[in-house]
């Protein structure tokens, strides 16, 4: 009596085909993204100034902001004006501190790496308000359950006692206070920076005495 041995080669083999992921494609195509050379020209310089014209301002908002954002938090530049329609913009930076080389090659720089800045979140004012308002309301909700349960518990039926009638008076005026807030409070907008050390720290140049260190 012969035995058959099946072979799991071709489980095997069927197992070991694995497509690649989606998340893995989106990360490898957005590292090519940002690691392709933005183009630029320098339209006009003078110390203290330079202005370039960057065709990606045009089309790009975000990197227009990552850019604007990463040459003002260089505390030797003074003044940035970025004109996207023109796809121009221009940088005031202190003088004497640095070489107008060494400013220049570094502008530049962060014309090439600005795609890797993360920008601030943004939150409206009236959203913290309101946030505000409504986690008092919560509260005195809540406030008003266990208070509620307690007279379940001692008198055995619902009691609207003076704490109830406290609880709900301020209920209605924190109402009435934050519908009056929201409407006057301009629609103001906040920055928030993240906590990254790298990201809270500004972005600092070296000057032209100090030395290269590899």
């Amino acid at each position: 009596m012969t035995s058959i041995k099946r072979s799991n080669s071709g489980k095997t083999a069927s197992m070991n085909l694995r497509l690649p992921p989606k998340m893995a494609t989106k990360s490898v195509a957005k590292k090519a993204a940002s690691s392709q050379k933005i183009f630029y020209s320098i339209v006009h310089t003078i110390p203290g100034r330079i202005r370039f014209r960057i065709p990606l301002l045009g089309r790009d908002t975000e990197y227009a902001n990552q850019l604007k954002l990463a040459m003002e938090s260089d505390p030797r530049v003074t003044n940035v004006r970025a004109n996207p329609k023109a796809a121009s913009i221009v940088i005031n930076y202190k003088v004497g501190v640095i070489s107008d080389n060494q400013m220049r090659e570094h502008l530049v720089n962060l014309i090439q790496t600005a795609q890797d800045v993360v920008l601030p979140k943004e939150i409206m004012a009236k959203s913290i308000v309101g946030a505000i308002f409504d986690a008092l309301i919560n509260l005195i909700d809540n406030t008003r359950k266990i208070n509620q349960a307690r007279n379940v518990l001692v008198y055995r039926r619902f009691r609207t006692d003076i704490w109830e009638r406290m609880l709900s008076t301020s209920r209605s005026i924190i109402k009435r206070l934050k519908s009056a807030t929201m409407f006057i409070l301009p629609n103001k907008r906040w920055r928030l920076r993240g906590n990254g050390e790298a990201n809270s720290q500004p972005l600092k140049l070296k000057s032209a005495s100090e030395p290269n260190l590899i």
